[in-house]
């Protein structure tokens, strides 16, 4: 598992923490966890579909697969974000070694 720290959660949060761990019968530690993954997910796939990162950097920073960060994309209805110019780039690429 990860490190400890210590954090200050506001009441508000704290609430939120506390409904989740109740509704879905966990712990407060392991509904902060959960909450914190969702929003480091929600955070990455703002960044990519801003264009700030690319989607390895996307799923790295959601702890996930380039293959599970396309489906999350797509969940959010964000599509890729490369440009025809760059597609065409990589086929010449790819050609190019052929």
């Amino acid at each position: 598992m990860g490190e400890v720290r210590s954090v200050r959660v506001p009441e508000t949060l704290l609430r939120t923490i506390r409904y989740v761990a109740q509704r879905e019968h966990l712990s407060e530690s392991t509904a902060a966890r959960r909450l914190i993954a969702l929003g480091a997910r929600e955070y990455a796939v703002r960044l990519y579909r801003d264009g700030k990162v690319n989607l390895r950097e996307a799923a790295e920073l959601a702890d996930t697969t380039v293959r599970e960060m396309i489906d999350i994309l797509l969940a959010h209805g964000v599509k890729g974000n490369v440009t025809a110019s760059q597609e065409r780039k990589g086929i010449d690429y790819v050609l190019s070694k052929i």
